[in-house]
């Protein structure tokens, strides 16, 4: 097969990005800064609002368990372009959306979008990177959810200035027409894999690791990882996360407009504040995984943002949120990064990604789960503070749980040396 000096298999990953930008950074964090703003315009409570965020995830859910079916009869390609358009369809519904029902509504299509287009696109790394390389290109990849939050966090707030009672309707219809032009780019340039333009993976050696077909999942056994007690733990635990870091990535903006008693230009400017310094860090963490060891890794996220969301429910100065959220931020894409990288661990190659779609339906259902206990609570206490006090807690579990399974792990390898 020939090869170039350039390999084409950047400009995919940059298409990945931009797909990844338009399905979690416009689809899925961009509600977080509209969302004071959508609930002060529908005057929802926040039970309702805690159930509109739900549908999200509600959709992300339904779109996780079937992606898998239609990229293996359709290719990924055509699965990402569709999500895209029904992320871009789902946005302008809740734009129009005259009361609850309707944003419910718009809102469970853009999850539905947001799901779809999320997991083929990670697919496609494992088809253009080796996996000596595919750390690094997730990690990449992660980034441009924080470009969403960055763009987000600026631009709503200013909408809303400009036009107090339909700014968040307009940010809806904007984020809308970039998801569509990201999904037009995606039409025209996206390949399913390099063989298609007669290429090597990035980073392959050897022409037979480009043999591995994206059909292959399809024949592996499920049982291979459904029975796998490791892949559950590990799901487990990404459960947790997800209820964990929606509150933060959900409510933040809402939460310092509200409690903290910030102008929404400030809150929109904390937000993005950590969708800046949430850009590298899939990238940084997944790099620190490679030389410290997955759980190791994740242990130190789970315990920096657990520190951090202690300091978030008792702090009222503006330097210490700020501080707070930055480094929170800078942890904020490890935990899916470092996830997706240490199935590898323990799975054979051929199921890693029948692996990720399952412990990534774990994470679905954290984030299924965690708006509907966060709206509940905020109603029944009336602030934020036990929201993060959960959102930190669950995080210390994480955390204790990455312990218990490192030292599970290196238990077992110390026998295994004792035994040779």
């Amino acid at each position: 097969m020939k090869q170039s000096s350039f390999h084409k298999g950047w400009f995919m990953l940059i298409l990945i990005v931009l797909s990844v930008l338009a399905c979690l950074g416009f689809g899925r964090f961009s509600f977080g800064a509209i969302l004071p703003f959508m609930k002060e315009g529908l005057m929802l409570d926040y039970r309702e609002t805690g159930l509109i965020a739900s549908s999200i995830f509600l959709g992300y859910l339904v779109a996780v368990l079937l992606s898998g079916f239609f990229v293996i009869k359709f290719t990924a390609k055509k699965v990402i372009v569709v999500s895209l358009i029904v992320i871009a369809i789902g946005m302008m519904i809740t734009a129009n959306a005259p009361y609850f029902l309707i944003a419910y509504i718009g809102c469970f299509l853009t999850g539905l979008g947001t799901g779809g287009s999320y997991v083929p696109s990670l697919g496609l790394i494992s088809q253009w990177f080796s996996p000596k390389k595919r750390g690094m290109a997730m990690g990449t990849a992660m980034a441009g959810s924080g470009i969403g939050m960055v763009f987000s966090g600026f631009v709503v707030p200013a909408l809303v200035v400009i036009n107090i009672d339909q700014g968040w309707r307009l940010s809806w219809y904007l984020l809308a027409f970039l998801v569509i032009i990201i999904a037009l780019i995606n039409w025209i340039f996206l390949k399913n894999k390099p063989e298609d333009v007669g290429l090597h993976p990035i980073g392959a050696t050897d022409s037979r690791l480009s043999q591995v077909q994206p059909s292959e999942p399809s024949v592996a056994k499920p049982k291979n990882v459904y029975r796998n007690k490791t892949l559950w733990f590990i799901g487990s635990i990404y459960f947790l996360w997800g209820v964990s870091y929606l509150i933060f990535s959900t409510f933040l903006v809402d939460y310092l407009i509200t409690d903290v008693q910030f102008t929404s230009q400030q809150a929109g400017n904390f937000f993005a504040a950590a969708g800046i310094a949430s850009i590298i860090s899939g990238f940084v963490w997944g790099s620190i995984s490679d030389k410290v060891g997955r759980m190791v890794a994740l242990m130190i996220v789970f315990f920096t943002q657990f520190f951090m969301l202690m300091g978030l429910s008792f702090s009222t100065d503006s330097f210490f949120i700020f501080m707070q959220v930055i480094i929170y931020g800078s942890t904020l894409w490890g935990v899916p990064t470092i996830m997706n990288a240490s199935v590898g661990d323990y799975i054979d190659a051929k199921y890693i990604p029948v692996a990720m779609g399952f412990v990534t339906i774990f994470f679905s259902a954290g984030q299924l789960v965690s708006p509907i206990v966060t709206g509940v609570l905020i109603d029944y206490t009336n602030s934020y503070l036990s929201a993060h006090l959960l959102s930190a807690i669950t995080c210390f579990i994480c955390g204790i749980g990455c312990y218990v399974l490192f030292y599970t792990e290196r238990k077992k390898a110390t026998l295994l040396e004792l035994e040779l």
